[in-house]
């Protein structure tokens, strides 16, 4: 699947330098492109320039600079209005017709990202009625939740992408951060290589590879895009293969190796499903996608079989697409997507919080009089 990438504000703009990345690595696996390009949209000049060393596949966007000081995500949607456009027009028109969706990054506490997310998603979908518009929003951390200005920006961010982006994958920042064993700020590159990797199988294996990658079932564009609806989360896991020499899995296997290698591929499923990028029940999901990568001469049907299957139970029988990719080398990886979730305790906690505080501020104001 290819993707033009649109990073807004800090956040939003490492992330998009993160994809890049992503797509060289794919092109030096797959020789195939998984990115038709990234951009990266910030009021901070200086801090586009730090990404200019990312590589040409990354072009930067500069807003001006907000004449308000306040930190509502208001400012982000009005400077969007006013400029949204005009970054449109300074994108590579000609990209957009080999490109197969649109993914939107920011996070959901700034103002400039939060605010600017839903506006531009809902310019791109007005002129490329065509090309589905997803939306990647990073919640805050722990910490941050105390602070009343980005529980507003997170809940109206998360209200108004909600009824905008065909699909928003959410990533909790503090489970991400803990996944990651991030202790600092300097560590924040590999907080972002934690929410990029998990995409990583999707967008090869639905692109066309070497015949040798593909497996029994090819997982394509229109999987992807017939199974991401409304709120979504993305899981994935690994389980290490045996090493050279271990008999299990020498040419002439019986059964009880074929039982071995279909255990390892749940395991990287469990692994998945305990990686999500949020908390969510799989009953509330309406939608699920599922990829199994996994060495070409350890392959079986049953694998495959397996994860799906138990994907369905999961799901209470939820529409299930999914395949194999033979892209890897010593270890099998499962990647899950729960979509078109129509319950996260995490989203609605924000919004309860948000609307406490607006009744306590209307309340203050009342006593004032």
């Amino acid at each position: 699947m290819k993707l033009v990438l649109i990073g807004i504000g800090d956040c939003g703009c490492n992330l998009a330098a993160e994809f890049v990345r992503l797509s060289a690595k794919a092109r030096a696996e797959n020789g195939v492109e998984v990115l038709v390009r990234s951009y990266a949209i910030n009021d901070d000049q200086n801090k586009l320039n730090a990404l200019s060393k990312v590589g040409d596949k990354l072009l930067t966007i500069a807003m001006p600079e907000p004449a308000s000081s306040r930190r509502e995500s208001e400012v982000g949607a009005d400077l969007m209005r006013a400029n949204g456009d005009r970054i449109i027009a300074t994108m590579r028109a000609g990209e957009f017709f080999e490109t197969d969706a649109f993914l939107l990054v920011a996070s959901s506490a700034g103002r400039i990202g939060s605010g600017g997310i839903s506006i531009l998603a809902r310019k791109l979908k007005d002129r490329y009625v065509n090309k589905p518009v997803y939306a990647l929003v990073v919640l805050p951390l722990a910490a941050e939740e105390n602070v009343p200005t980005y529980i507003y920006n997170t809940a109206l961010c998360l209200k108004s992408i909600d009824k905008t982006a065909d699909a928003t994958f959410l990533f909790d920042n503090e489970k991400v951060r803990s996944e990651a064993s991030v202790t600092s700020s300097a560590d924040n590159d590999a907080l972002n290589r934690e929410i990029v990797t998990p995409f990583y199988d999707f967008l090869r294996a639905s692109e066309r590879v070497d015949p040798r990658f593909l497996g029994t079932s090819h997982v394509g564009i229109g999987d992807i895009v017939q199974s991401l609806s409304g709120w979504s989360v993305i899981g994935f896991g690994t389980a290490q293969l045996p090493t050279a020499g271990f008999s299990l899995f020498k040419k002439g296997e019986n059964f009880e190796s074929k039982s071995e290698e279909t255990v390892k591929a749940m395991e990287a499923m469990s692994a998945a499903l305990s990686h999500f990028s949020i908390e969510c029940r799989l009953e509330d999901a309406r939608k699920a996608l599922y990829l199994l990568c996994v060495p070409a001469k350890h392959a079986n049907i049953g694998m495959t079989r397996s994860v799906g299957n138990h994907l369905r139970e999961l799901t209470n029988n939820g529409e299930v697409h999914g395949g194999d990719f033979y892209g890897v080398k010593d270890y099998v990886s499962v990647t899950l997507i729960a979509s078109k979730l129509t319950y996260v305790e995490k989203v609605k906690n924000y919004y309860e919080r948000a609307s406490e505080q607006a009744q306590e501020l209307k309340n203050k104001e009342t006593q004032s009089l």
